[in-house]
């Protein structure tokens, strides 16, 4: 196993970590005060970092509109993905939240020219139904903290096909930096009417959630680097078998068998539909529709 694989494993891992911690604080402080404490110490570290490498903090102004885009649709995309831990398993929210290609699969057709072939209309249908399956939309069987979870994966796409149009032009740091100001600044409203005091464990949670999450963004980026993007690309997946993990060893959260059966539906249908896309990206040299997950 190549070393770029590897990263991108480890870097999945943590983010999964990461997101057990931000399960509690969203049970014990709310997902509004949770994702404001996030936006906030991300805000905090990303712009230390932009200042010391002489970057503006706020990215160039020749790219607001799009870090605007990316901020907000990341932005509401964290909020309801933190709506969902808190209603839901970690396995269910994280399954449906990196059903985002689905949606980027055909947001690509207008906004980055990419074209539908039969083999992505049946992994996506393929997809569709491990969703169904997660959700298990009856009246008797329906997950409500499913239905936030897959918004979330709305959302992200669009997010992520906001990148595609100034990831060449920008600073990493301050795409991401974008949506930390723009989940801070959604967030506060609700969070300042109904704000806990975290006590000093939560603020320990908040720290290492932050810690952690930084970890993995930067071990995520040495996988991009040491690797080509549609060979790790499809291994942030396991970020979804990870949290199958996490949340029956932690949290005793066992999906029944219809559940489990749909994740790994899911999980397999969007590393290939990722494959299918990254290989398509190359052929046409258009990498920036190589839409892979980053943290939101």
């Amino acid at each position: 196993m190549s070393a770029g694989t590897l990263h991108m494993i480890f870097a999945s891992l943590v983010f999964s970590v990461a997101y057990s911690f931000i399960k509690i604080l969203t049970r014990e402080l709310g997902f509004w005060e949770t994702a404001f404490l996030r936006g906030a110490l991300g805000f905090i570290i990303l712009s230390t970092w932009l200042l010391r490498v002489r970057q503006p903090v706020l990215g160039h102004r020749a790219n607001v509109w799009p870090l605007v885009s990316r901020g907000l649709f990341g932005g509401v995309a964290m909020i309801l993905y933190f709506w969902s831990l808190k209603m839901t398993t970690l396995a269910n929210a994280s399954s449906l939240h990196y059903a985002h290609p689905l949606f980027t699969t055909f947001l690509a057709v207008p906004f980055l020219g990419e074209r539908l072939n039969r083999g992505k209309v049946i992994l996506v249908l393929l997809a569709m139904s491990g969703v169904l399956l997660i959700v298990q939309p009856t009246p008797a069987l329906l997950k409500v903290g499913s239905l936030p979870a897959l918004a979330s994966a709305l959302f992200a796409s669009l997010a992520y096909v906001s990148i595609s149009f100034v990831s060449s032009r920008e600073h990493p740091a301050a795409i991401i930096n974008a949506l930390s100001l723009a989940t801070m600044v959604l967030a506060a409203p609700m969070t300042l009417l109904a704000w806990t005091t975290p006590s000093p464990r939560l603020w320990g949670f908040v720290l290492v959630a932050g810690v952690l999450t930084t970890v993995a963004q930067f071990f995520m980026t040495m996988a991009y680097k040491l690797e080509q993007a549609s060979t790790v690309s499809a291994f942030s997946f396991t970020s979804i078998l990870w949290s199958l993990m996490i949340g029956a060893l932690i949290f005793g959260e066992i999906p029944d068998r219809l559940e489990a059966f749909g994740i790994f539906i899911l999980f397999g249908s969007l590393i290939a539909l990722v494959l299918v896309r990254s290989r398509a990206a190359s052929r046409t040299e258009v990498q920036e529709a190589v839409i892979v997950p980053k943290d939101i």
